[in-house]
C-alpha cells in the first residue's frame, strides 16, 4: 500500500485514495451522518475518528447486503434445504448423525469415512446384542434348550425313537438274574430230623431278556396301546449253575390248588380233592431250574377245573413270548410331563385288586422310562411293576456317577413300602380287601394272580418283619443285594443302571388237601420260590459314547450357549457405548471447529482495517 493511503477492506469493496469518490458517494447518501469541510481533516484525531465512522457504516450496509444476498431464492422447510422452491434431502449419513444428536456436526460438515465405519459398526453390534440378550434370556430363564432335547423322546406315531422303542437293537437289551430256593433238608424237618427248614440261595441263572412291542395302536389321544413280546436266551458265562441243575422246590400247583379246591362248591370240591389225591403229589419235589423257571407238564394244572385248559406251569413262563398284559400308555405328544405314564391296564383305567381309588390309581410310569421333568425337581417317582399289580414309588437317593464317569441320579424304594398301615397308613388299601393283612414285608397279590396265594415281596424279606424267616435258615436280607434302585439319566430320564428286584412267595394254606403232608409246617406259611433282578445289559463301547455324548456333550453345548449369549451381550453392548463415545468425541471436536470457523468467517464477512496509516494534516 502507498505511503499516505488508507485502504479498507470488505468482502467485495476495497477502498483506497483513489476510492473517494465511492467514499463520498457513501456519505451523502447517509443523511444522518454529518459532514465536515475539507479543512478540518487536517486534525489527525479528527480523520481517525471519521475513518472509523466510515468503516462502521460500511460494515452495516456489508452484513445488510450479504443477509439479503443469502435469503434469495433459499429456505430451510421440515429439516431439508429449499433452494428455488424445491427441496433437496440430505444425505442418509448426515440425517442418521443428526438422529444421534450429531446435528451440528451434520449440518457443518459432510460425514467421514470413519463416521460412517462407525454408524456400521454400531448398526452390528445392536444387532448382535438383541441377539445376544434374547439367547441369554432364552438359556438362562426358560427351559427351551431342555425341551428341544427332549423332543426326540416322544413316541410319536412312524417317528425314529417310536421305531427304536417297538424294536429296539439287542446291543439295549437288560439281563434277568433268577434266584431259586433250593430245600435240600425239607424231608429230614418234615420228619422231625432238622430244628429249621434249610434254603440255598441257587443263581443265578442270567438270561438275555430281549423285548419288542407288540399288537401296537397308536391312539388319537396322544396315547399308544401294545403288549409286551419278550424271549430270552440263556448265558451260561455268566450265570453260576445251570439250567440242568436239580433242585428241591415247592410244588406250587399242589399248594395253589388247595385254595382254589377250597372256595369251590361242594360237589366239584369233592371231585377235584379226589383226583389231586389220586396224583399222590408230594408238597415238595426235585425240578431242574429250567423246568421250575419255564415249565413242564403238570397233572394237577391239567385239570379243567384248576388250569382252565392249560397243561404246562411254569413261574417264568407267562414273561416268555406275548405278554398276556395288555398297557396303554401317554406318547408325551401333548404334555412331556405325562410321558410314559400308564393310562390302561388290560383296557382298564383302574384296577380292581385293592380296596379304594388310591391303591387302584394306576398313574405311574412304565419302568423303562420316566418323563425327565420329574426329575429336575427330584420329586418321587411312581412305577407300575405288572408283577406286583400296583405302583411303587422311588424317592431320590443322591447324585451318581456310573459307566465310566457318566452321571446319574439314583432312585430307590423307600423302606416302609411293603409296611403295614400302622407304619404307613398309604398302605391301607391294600389290605382291607383281603383275607388277612400281613406283617410288614409282603403284599397280598393274590386277586392279581387269579387267587392264587402269592405274596410277593423284596428279596430274602428284605425290610420285613423276621418272623417271615426265622423258620428258616439261610434268608439274610442285605440292602446291598436286595433293594430296589435305579440310576437314571439326568436329561433323557431313562435308566441306564440299577436293579429291579421282586420275589415271588407262596402261602401254604392248609386246607384238608395239604394237612397230612405239612404236619410240622404252621398255617399261613410263606415259603420263598425265586427272585428275579432285572439289570441293565453289558454295554459296548459305541453305547457308552452315546450315552457320554447325551451326558457332556448335549451339557457343554449347552453351557457354551449360556455364556456365550452372555458374553456376546457383554461385548455388543460394550462396543456401542464405545462407538457413542467416539462419535460424542468427534461431534465435539466438529462443534469446536465449527466455532472456530464462524469466528473466522464473521471477521471475514466485516470491514477489516488491514493497516492503519495516520494521514498528514495536508491530506
Amino acid at each position: 500500500m502507498k505511503r499516505g493511503a488508507a485502504a479498507v477492506e470488505t468482502g467485495n469493496l476495497r477502498l483506497d485514495k483513489s476510492s473517494t469518490l465511492p467514499l463520498e458517494s457513501s456519505r451523502r447518501s447517509a443523511p444522518d451522518t454529518p459532514t465536515m469541510p475539507r479543512a478540518a481533516t487536517s486534525n489527525p484525531e479528527v480523520a481517525h475518528q471519521d475513518c472509523d465512522l466510515t468503516v462502521a457504516a460500511i460494515r452495516s450496509k456489508s452484513n445488510t447486503l450479504n443477509s439479503q444476498l443469502n435469503r434469495v431464492g433459499t429456505g430451510t422447510f421440515g429439516g431439508y434445504a429449499m433452494a428455488n422452491g424445491a427441496a433437496k434431502p440430505k444425505p442418509v449419513p448426515q440425517m442418521i448423525l443428526e438422529a444421534l444428536g450429531l446435528r451440528n456436526q451434520a449440518q457443518s460438515h459432510e460425514p467421514t469415512s470413519k463416521d460412517i465405519g462407525t454408524l456400521i459398526m454400531l448398526g452390528v453390534m445392536f444387532l448382535l446384542f438383541v441377539i445376544g440378550v434374547t439367547g441369554f434370556f432364552v438359556m438362562w430363564f426358560t427351559e427351551f434348550y431342555n425341551n428341544t432335547m427332549l423332543e426326540n423322546l416322544i413316541l410319536a406315531e412312524n417317528s425314529e425313537t417310536a421305531r427304536d422303542w417297538l424294536n429296539p437293537d439287542p446291543k439295549f437289551d437288560t439281563l434277568l438274574k433268577a434266584h431259586i430256593f433250593h430245600y435240600p433238608n425239607i424231608d429230614d424237618y418234615l420228619a422231625g430230623r432238622a430244628d429249621k427248614i434249610k434254603v440255598v440261595d441257587v443263581g443265578p441263572l442270567t438270561y438275555q431278556e430281549h423285548t419288542v412291542k407288540d399288537e401296537v395302536s397308536f391312539n388319537n389321544n396322544f396315547t399308544v396301546t401294545f403288549r409286551d413280546r419278550k424271549s430270552y436266551k440263556f448265558l451260561p458265562e455268566k450265570s453260576s449253575v445251570g439250567e440242568d441243575e436239580v433242585l428241591m422246590v415247592p410244588n406250587v400247583p399242589l399248594i395253589s390248588a388247595a385254595g382254589h379246591v377250597k372256595r369251590m362248591a361242594y360237589g366239584d370240591r369233592l371231585l377235584a380233592g379226589f383226583f389231586i389225591k389220586q396224583y399222590k403229589e408230594p408238597l415238595f419235589k426235585n425240578l431242574t431250574a429250567s423246568d421250575f423257571l419255564w415249565g413242564y407238564e403238570d397233572k394237577i394244572i391239567k385239570l379243567k377245573s384248576l388250569g382252565m385248559g392249560k397243561r404246562r406251569f411254569g413261574l417264568l413262563m407267562n414273561r416268555n413270548g406275548t405278554s398276556v398284559d395288555s398297557v396303554q400308555l401317554n406318547t408325551g405328544e401333548d404334555d412331556i410331563r405325562k410321558f410314559s405314564i400308564i393310562t390302561q391296564f388290560n383296557g382298564m383305567p383302574q384296577l380292581d385288586y385293592w380296596d379304594g381309588d388310591e391303591c387302584n390309581r394306576i398313574d405311574g410310569s412304565e419302568p423303562s422310562m420316566f418323563s425327565p421333568n420329574l426329575l429336575q425337581n427330584r420329586s418321587i417317582i411312581n412305577v407300575f411293576l405288572q408283577v406286583l399289580c400296583r405302583k411303587v414309588p422311588l424317592h431320590f437317593e443322591k447324585e451318581v456317577t456310573i459307566l465310566n464317569n457318566i452321571d446319574a441320579i439314583r432312585y430307590k424304594t423307600p423302606m416302609n413300602v411293603f409296611a403295614k398301615p400302622e407304619f404307613n397308613p398309604a398302605n391301607a388299601c391294600y389290605c382291607k380287601n383281603t383275607e388277612m393283612c400281613f406283617e410288614s414285608g409282603v403284599i397280598n397279590a393274590t386277586k392279581c394272580y387269579g387267587d392264587s396265594p402269592i405274596f410277593p415281596s423284596f428279596p430274602h424279606f428284605f425290610t420285613g418283619n423276621k418272623t417271615y424267616y426265622d423258620l428258616f435258615d439261610g434268608i439274610k436280607p442285605v440292602a446291598e443285594l436286595h433293594q430296589t434302585y435305579a440310576d437314571i439319566h439326568p436329561r433323557f430320564g431313562f435308566p441306564i443302571g440299577g436293579a429291579s428286584r421282586v420275589q415271588i412267595n407262596i402261602m401254604l394254606d392248609k386246607t384238608p388237601l395239604l394237612e397230612n403232608k405239612a404236619e410240622r409246617i404252621a398255617n399261613a406259611t410263606i415259603l420263598p420260590l425265586i427272585w428275579i433282578e432285572i439289570t441293565a445289559g453289558d454295554f459296548g463301547e459305541d453305547v457308552l459314547h452315546t450315552l457320554f455324548m447325551t451326558t457332556y456333550g448335549l451339557d457343554a453345548i449347552q453351557l457354551a450357549l449360556k455364556y456365550g449369549t452372555l458374553l456376546i451381550s457383554v461385548t455388543s453392548f460394550s462396543l456401542i457405548i464405545a462407538g457413542v463415545y467416539f462419535l460424542n468425541s468427534r461431534r465435539e471436536e466438529q462443534l469446536q471447529e465449527s466455532k472456530s470457523s464462524a469466528e473466522l468467517e464473521a471477521l471475514n464477512s466485516g470491514i477489516v482495517v488491514v493497516q492503519h496509516v495516520n494521514m498528514p494534516v495536508s491530506v
